[in-house]
């Protein structure tokens, strides 16, 4: 059994540098393409065409992750790592280890997954504001590739890269619905799926742009208020799942206080073992199901 775990931790490991290096190659693209098109001129001369089909080819390259880039690769590195640490340094058998390597990667994900939402909460009230900036600028009689510029000198990571994009690519004297369009596509939240659905409407129907964004940015704020709510809500039940599952931690460490004997008895058979680490992935499994329930999708 020991050289099948130790094939397994190995092949899992290397898989696990080998998603990491491929996920840090892609970063670097994603940050060399953004600084290619922040150079490119506002007056695109002959080699335009050129200039066009080199980004592209850059981006299709480098396979861009959607927004928000998330992080699978330090979940199976992390469970790995605890699994390889308990079974070869602290000598657990390989079922508990096996649990709590599952254990650690589960926590590993919800912390991704939260990251990921603060990101999100993040663009998405940059997005609000970008289309403040825009329709003030519009409201004053400027051009919408101004407005844009305007935007984007105003604009932070992580909504500069995409703004980044849109104003180079209008530059470029790519069609502006076809910019706008590709805009959800790289970040697929409601937010952009609606402002760009306003953007594409006003180029077909026409109309008043700044009136549109408007309400855009309005509803966008709404959407960001009932969504801090909802996750206000959810906190509760978060807290409760927590202190049920170190209720169960601490009733094991009174147990092994008040008779040791009987507990290590216990979890020296493979039944209770095999209890002790289906109770551990049972509380993983819990974990997840918690984070998903809980989650807005609205």
């Amino acid at each position: 059994m020991i050289p099948s775990l130790e094939v397994l931790l190995v092949i899992a490991a290397v898989l696990a540098a080998y998603v990491y290096r491929s996920a840090r190659l892609r970063r670097r693209s994603l940050e060399r393409l953004d600084a290619a098109i922040g150079q490119i001129p506002s007056r695109a001369g002959k080699d335009a065409a050129a200039v066009r089909s080199a980004i592209e080819e850059i981006r299709r390259e480098s396979a861009l992750d959607q927004f928000p880039r998330r992080h699978r690769w330090a979940v199976v590195a992390v469970g790995v790592v605890v699994c390889a640490a308990l079974f070869f340094g602290v000598h657990l058998r390989v079922e508990l280890a096996a649990a709590i390597g599952f254990l650690g990667g589960v926590c590993t994900f919800l912390a991704d997954e939260y990251v990921a939402e603060r990101r999100t909460a993040l663009i998405e009230m940059q997005l609000s504001e970008a289309i403040d900036m825009l329709v003030a600028s519009l409201r004053v009689g400027a051009a919408l590739l101004v407005a844009f510029e305007s935007a984007l000198r105003e604009a932070r990571p992580p909504l500069r890269p995409y703004l980044q994009e849109i104003v180079g690519r209008f530059r470029l004297g790519d069609d502006p619905r076809v910019v706008v369009a590709e805009l959800p596509e790289r970040v697929p939240l409601e937010t952009f799926r609606l402002f760009s659905l306003s953007m594409a409407v006003h180029w077909d129907v026409g109309g008043s742009v700044a009136s549109t964004l408007a309400t855009v940015g309005r509803t966008i704020r709404d959407r960001i208020e009932m969504e801090r709510r909802v996750r206000a809500q959810a906190i509760e039940s978060h807290v409760s799942v927590v202190v049920v599952m170190a209720i169960a931690y601490a009733l094991g460490y009174l147990m092994w206080r008040a008779s040791p004997e009987r507990l290590l008895a216990f979890v020296s058979t493979d039944i209770g073992v095999n209890l002790v680490a289906l109770v551990i992935v049972l509380q993983g499994i819990g974990l997840i199901w918690m984070g998903r329930m809980s989650r807005s999708t609205f």
